[in-house]
């Protein structure tokens, strides 16, 4: 039934009016002084970004992150992929000294552009073109509207001169060299460079505004030491790339760790606000929290549990990741995402247990969520990762760490869906199918439920090794094995206020 949809041909229905406009350049550039200073306070050096230091992990665990994630995200993306991925080259290229010391300043903001329009799974297919000319300069274009980069922050909006990290198809004599990395500068303080061009997307709702942006480039000059690495055609253009974009696997790992402060604080949120809402008690006329419903205990018991024991999964996966680019550990850091994605859930229902106020961003929990959203499919789109990385699990191409107690209930549990896709690839005729419409019909459905349990092994473990309470780990336990929180354990998690008063010493 659609009994008013003439009325939509009217011009107020016009879909114009609904598109929220970009924010003014003083509401961005509040962010970006606030990761300027987070960066400063960090005094990360060269060295701690290049060799993923305590110090570079620390910067990460750092609880500030989700008291404006915009500007941790503005930060962690300066930090990690554009220093990140000139400081494998600095040894050879002593020339970057200049610009990687007001880098480490933030005297100017780096960025990292890879994909584009019409090219994000599949970016190494990406159509932007550097053309070296006879002068031994290049000269980067934009040669259709699929080539448009898309995402990254590239107006002045940032108030500092701004810099990036662009991937670009090197053309010689109109031959492909494949995709290399090339340095250029996109804007100064107050104006894009020439032949740049930055067209400022709408703010994303529920998040604090960033100048994400569509970027083309017309005919743009660049010096010769502009590209980074060999202008060579490599002998297998997978791996070069690989190399090139290896700090995206580092932000997959790292990235994600944010999430973990969003729950944290959105669960201290959430408890605080119960203890202090009140009703009027059975008797008529005492005030009674409303955390003294079970209702109102459970997604902030949820989310203290998940908390807790996903820092020490965290920790756990920073310490067997010293190269996340490699590809088992890769594959780890995408386990870990998998896992802290869907722990995230649990702020939705902890916004709605604030109720009104919950909606607002004075609140903070909904602004958390939304922001975190954007993690899904920043440094890898979390369900194509689980689908490579089960293909590769099923194809014998990776190992994971083997569980510690093969019949834990979670090991289990892991081991029953790995033997259902199994059997599943087994009756679909093997391997060998894995392009095939029945291994889309019959085994994509399964990869990510399988990545989040094997995330839900890991973490109890890390979590175990670390010596957190068992009690802890029961409740873990059952929100990962799909049980109800009705029969809490009873030391230090009776239905009464005790650990909530735990929970608000605790989450700091």
């Amino acid at each position: 039934m659609f009994h008013s949809k003439t009325i939509l041909d009217q011009e107020i229905w016009q879909r114009d009016y609904d598109v929220v406009p970009p924010a003014r350049p003083v509401d961005v550039a509040l962010h970006y002084e606030r990761a300027k200073l987070m960066c400063r306070h960090s005094d990360l050096t060269l060295h701690d970004i290049e060799k993923l230091t305590k110090r570079f992990w620390d910067f990460h665990f750092d609880m500030i992150a989700a008291r404006d994630m915009t500007a941790f995200i503005i930060a962690a993306i300066h930090v990690n992929l554009c220093i990140g991925t000139l400081s494998h080259f600095a040894k050879e290229r002593p020339d970057l000294q200049d610009l990687l010391t007001k880098l480490l300043s933030f005297e100017i903001c780096g960025e990292f552009m890879l994909t584009e329009i019409g090219h994000g799974l599949d970016a190494r297919n990406l159509e932007t073109t550097a053309t070296l000319q006879a002068d031994g300069s290049f000269e980067l274009h934009t040669p259709t509207t699929a080539a448009s980069k898309v995402m990254p922050p590239t107006t002045p909006y940032c108030g500092i001169p701004r810099v990036a990290i662009v991937f670009a198809r090197l053309m010689v004599r109109g031959k492909n060299q494949g995709v290399k990395p090339f340095i250029v500068f996109l804007s100064d303080a107050d104006a894009m460079r020439p032949g740049v061009s930055s067209r400022i997307l709408p703010t994303r709702p529920g998040t604090k505004p960033l100048d994400h942006a569509i970027t083309t480039f017309n005919r743009v000059q660049l010096p010769y030491n502009a590209l980074l690495g060999s202008p060579a055609k490599p002998e297998n253009e997978r791996a070069e790339f690989l190399c090139h974009i290896r700090r995206v696997a580092v932000g997959t790992l790292s990235l994600s760790i944010m999430g973990i402060s969003a729950i944290r604080v959105g669960t201290r949120i959430a408890a605080l606000y119960s203890e202090r809402r009140t009703i009027t008690a059975p008797d008529g006329h005492s005030a009674m929290p409303i955390i003294s419903f079970s209702t109102q205990q459970r997604p902030i018991v949820e989310g203290w549990v998940q908390g807790k024991v996903l820092t020490a999964f965290a920790h756990w996966a920073v310490g067997m990741c010293p190269d996340p680019a490699h590809p088992t550990q890769h594959a780890l850091g995408t386990i870990f995402k998998a896992t802290v994605v869907k722990a995230s859930r649990v702020l939705g229902e902890l916004a709605e247990r604030c109720g009104w106020r919950g909606l607002f961003a004075f609140n903070q929990i909904s602004e958390l969520d939304l922001t975190f959203q954007g993690n899904s499919i920043a440094e890898g789109d979390t369900l194509v990762l689980c689908i490579r990385l089960v293909s590769e699990l099923l194809g014998g191409k990776l190992q994971l760490p083997t569980c510690q107690n093969a019949l834990a209930p979670l090991a289990q549990q892991e081991h029953q869906l790995m033997t259902e896709i199994q059997s599943r690839l087994t009756e679909i005729g093997g391997y060998g199918k894995h392009r095939t419409e029945a291994f889309n019909q019959h085994i994509l459905p399964f990869c990510r439920p399988l990545v989040e349990t094997i995330g839900h092994r890991m973490a109890y473990e890390a979590a175990q090794r670390s010596g957190i309470s068992p009690d802890v780990l029961e409740l873990y336990e059952r929100l990962s094995t799909g049980k109800a929180l009705i029969h809490l354990p009873a030391q230090d998690l009776k239905l009464d206020r005790r650990p909530f008063i735990m929970i608000r010493s605790t989450i700091t």
